[in-house]
């Protein structure tokens, strides 16, 4: 039998041994009722209450995102796109309210007694989201590399529905981080967001590493593999962030060399 999501064969099941896609429903679908299916506003709503209460059982019940199968990957990656923009919103509304607080004209003009204003909104949420895409891109690769090595089944698919179903509680961390942000609680927000950061972008990859290990029965690789993937995330972000900091000492050194003394 062979799965029509990831490919995988094995000999008999009623479910896939590598994603979990029932063989059942693979055999139901056939191409005629998929063409015939039409998006209309009530299954919109529909896929929107599934998301609602998926994500509501995995806030309750987080160990059942390893159990999330390939056709969860829609959801694994709309939460991970809500995860950034969670954290990049939260994050610009704190440094806003830092700009209101001390005046952001003195950033822009060097006058600490400028009337304030609201920093720009696409050139710093754009930046922030660029970065966070970044963290959780490494994370994912670390994540691949790993299971690879170890010769884990793998399903690009299902590792992006369970890392996203993973990140679903610390999705819940960023909204209301955004509403201290919004109340100018500094400590907080900053506690929250880098406590959400760490978690998201290297416990939770360690986690799935070695919740893969006792999963396949390599207990004697499992740990080795959870601090192979920390390393590689370390590694990877080191030289991430060392070239982001290269690149803008080289735009703060142009600025300065432009400014008469």
């Amino acid at each position: 039998m062979k799965c029509s999501s990831c490919q995988h064969e094995q000999p008999a099941g009623n479910f896939c041994g590598v994603c979990g896609t029932p063989f059942s429903q693979v055999e139901a679908a056939s191409p005629t009722t998929a063409l015939a299916t039409v998006e209309t506003p009530n299954g919109a709503m529909k896929n929107v209450r599934n998301y609602w209460n998926d994500s509501l059982r995995y806030i309750r019940q987080p160990l059942e995102a390893f159990r999330t199968p390939a056709s969860g990957f829609t959801q694994g990656v709309i939460t991970l796109l809500l995860y950034m923009v969670s954290f990049t919103l939260s994050l610009y509304f704190l440094l806003n309210s830092f700009a209101k607080v001390f005046g952001s004209s003195w950033l822009y003009t060097g006058d600490p007694f400028g009337p304030s204003q609201s920093l720009p909104f696409y050139e710093i949420n754009s930046r922030v989201f660029l970065f966070s895409l970044a963290g959780v891109v490494i994370s994912l690769l670390a994540i691949v590399m790993v299971t690879k090595l170890l010769k884990y089944p793998f399903c690009v698919k299902t590792l992006t529905a369970q890392y996203g179903a993973l990140l679903t509680p610390l999705l819940l961390v960023n909204v209301i981080s955004i509403l201290f942000a919004l109340s100018g609680t500094a400590a907080v927000t900053l506690f929250l967001l880098s406590a959400s950061m760490f978690y998201a972008l290297l416990v939770v990859p360690i986690l799935f590493i070695y919740h893969q290990g006792l999963s396949n029965r390599s207990s004697a690789h499992v740990f080795y593999g959870s601090i192979g993937t920390s390393v590689i995330i370390l590694f990877f972000s080191y030289f991430f962030w060392r070239w982001q900091l290269i690149e803008k000492l080289s735009e703060l050194q142009t600025y300065l060399e432009g400014i008469p003394f």
